[in-house]
Parts: C-alpha cells; sequence; structure tokens
C-alpha cells in the first residue's frame, strides 16, 4: 500500500468508492473511529486507481463493482490520531454487478477481518438528505452527493479552512 513518512507527514494514496441504493449512500467506519468516510483503501504499488476501488469492494464486502466514472481527485491536509497528513483520493462512483448481492440493512459489518479475525468495519445506508447530520470525510462531498459533477473535479481540503 502507499503510505510513508515524509517531511513530517504520513502520506496516504487512498480510493473510495460512492455506492447508491434508491436514496442513499454507503458509509463506513473502523470500530474505533468516532467518524465515517465513503468505502475503499489504499493504492498499492504498480495498482491503477479503479483497479483499486474494485478490489477494495470485494475485499471488505464481498461485493462485485464497476466503475462508472471518476467524480472528484482530492487532496487532503489533515490531522489523525496526532498525526499530520497529507492524502492524495480519488472519489469514483460506482454500480454493482449483482443488485442482490449488496447488503441493504441500515447496518450491516463488512467481510474483512480485522487483525483479531472479528469484522473491524462497520456500514451504514444514510439517505442523501441525512448526510449533513454524519461526520463524514471528506467534508466537501456532503453537500455534493445530490448533485455529483459531470467531469472531474480537483479539491483541495485542508482542515480548519
Amino acid at each position: 500500500m502507499i503510505h510513508f513518512e515524509s517531511a513530517g507527514h504520513l502520506f496516504n494514496f487512498r480510493v473510495a468508492g460512492l455506492l447508491f441504493h434508491e436514496d442513499r449512500v454507503l458509509i463506513h467506519r473502523t470500530l474505533h473511529d468516532d467518524f465515517y468516510a465513503f468505502p475503499g483503501g489504499r493504492v498499492e504499488a504498480g495498482e491503477d486507481t479503479a483497479t483499486t476501488v474494485v478490489r477494495e469492494f470485494q475485499e471488505e464486502l464481498g461485493i462485485d463493482v464497476e466503475v462508472v466514472r471518476l467524480l472528484w481527485v482530492d487532496e487532503s491536509f489533515f490531522t489523525h490520531d496526532g498525526h499530520d497528513y497529507h492524502e492524495l483520493g480519488f472519489y469514483y462512483l460506482l454500480k454493482t454487478r449483482e443488485e442482490a448481492a449488496v447488503p441493504t440493512a441500515d447496518l450491516f459489518y463488512g467481510t474483512e477481518p480485522g487483525p483479531d479475525g472479528k469484522p473491524y468495519l462497520e456500514f451504514r445506508w444514510v439517505a442523501i438528505d441525512k448526510v449533513q447530520d454524519e461526520v463524514l470525510y471528506p467534508l466537501f462531498a456532503k453537500d455534493r452527493l445530490g448533485d455529483l459533477p459531470t467531469t472531474v473535479e480537483h479539491v483541495v481540503e485542508r482542515e480548519g479552512t
């Protein structure tokens, strides 16, 4: 995975997918975090970002997804767990290959085990009109879920600004 320390920052190369079902969007968090993000993960060296997001959904949820299109490229600067991060994120609009394969319960757990062998990812479907009530990152996306861009947007987001 592409994640390293440089000049006092942790650099993270991450991809995420926006998957919609009816009027809801899928979000997730690790069980020790108090915030949500869109499902995805870190890019592996030599792996393109579209392949990464498909792989991550298969690993974390056991479902096959297809990339519809790239929505955003985001450069985020934030602090988490006492570390300053510089994160490069690619956010894709996805669709499933088999609708029946996607869990539709409001809350469920991923299939990928954590270090202790137990599920560690919590997934939730949240109504688009209720997303503002969630602690969800990246912040800019909360305002844009109801009106997705038609072309790729580049966003720079700095914590606190």
